[in-house]
């Protein structure tokens, strides 16, 4: 009698073990397929980064005033992230669609030393046919550059020409017109530079539009308020507060110095990176 239970009792172990396993091979293939269906739904959980404020600076001109716009953003309730260019990939510029950029030159036009490797990249990537020139063509810029004449007219916020120049060869369209501040000159830094934030934060509001400017940057152009506006001016010429940027305070970590990175400090980095090799690659089927 006893052997008959026991082997009767063996198709039921075996029939209770096989049922469990089948419920838990479903219950984590509908966890699974919950989870790839969220992703799927929302493929990048932080669609619209805050845009960044980069500054290159050298004895710390710059960087004061990198900051100085920084709290002006933040007081109209705009968050950007301030971040240092040593700080900062190249690579991630094909990300961005608002950069404003603070760049002094240093002796003989060269850039800071800290930041030399930013610039590098630009100007190289500017230079290769094969980078193309829809690399950055979502992002939206501008320039305040610090100099001085007294190194010479040809050097003169050399810096911040070559950033405003590689930048539109590689598709990124101008928001408002490079200024230039001469630190030994007549005109007062501040002052200057106060006007150039007025411009930045009118074509954020939409109160202002940007002139066209040649690629060269040969022409004048400059920001001119919504009234003087032709009617036939498409709105997508004027930069949304709201579209642009996200709301204050920043979501970016900040470090010891108020200054904020990618996390990726100093260290040796490629000047051709993942992001503009993959577009090389693509460029060389269509010339070849």
């Amino acid at each position: 009698m006893s052997i008959s239970i026991s082997l009767s009792s063996v198709p039921a172990r075996l029939t209770l073990l096989a049922l469990f396993s089948a419920t838990t091979f479903y219950c984590l293939y509908k966890s699974r397929r919950l989870r790839h269906l969220k992703l799927s739904l929302n493929p990048n959980p932080n669609p619209n980064p805050n845009p960044k404020i980069l500054f290159l600076s050298e004895t710390g001109t710059a960087k004061t005033l990198a900051r100085r716009l920084h709290r002006l953003l933040s007081s109209n309730d705009v968050a950007f992230d301030l971040v240092d260019a040593q700080h900062y990939e190249p690579e991630d510029l094909p990300k961005e669609t608002l950069i404003l950029l603070v760049a002094s030159t240093w002796q003989d036009g060269a850039a800071p030393a800290a930041s030399r490797f930013f610039a590098t990249w630009l100007a190289d990537a500017a230079a290769d046919f094969r980078a193309g020139s829809l690399l950055l063509s979502r992002c939206r810029f501008a320039v305040f550059g610090v100099g001085s004449r007294a190194y010479g007219d040809d050097s003169f916020n050399a810096v911040a020409k070559g950033l405003a120049m590689h930048l539109r060869a590689l598709g990124a369209t101008e928001a408002v017109p490079l200024s230039e501040g001469d630190i030994d000159g007549g005109d007062d830094v501040d002052a200057v530079f106060d006007r150039w934030c007025e411009k930045v934060v009118a074509v954020l509001k939409g109160v202002g539009v940007v002139e066209s400017c040649d690629n060269d940057g040969a022409e004048e152009c400059g920001v001119v308020s919504s009234s003087e506006e032709e009617s036939d001016v498409e709105s997508s010429e004027i930069v949304d507060l709201e579209d642009i940027a996200g709301k204050a305070p920043s979501r970016r970590k900040v470090v010891a110095n108020g200054e904020e990175s990618n996390g990726k400090l100093n260290g040796s980095r490629e000047m051709v990176t993942p992001v503009i090799r993959a577009n090389l690659e693509k460029q060389v089927y269509i010339y070849v």
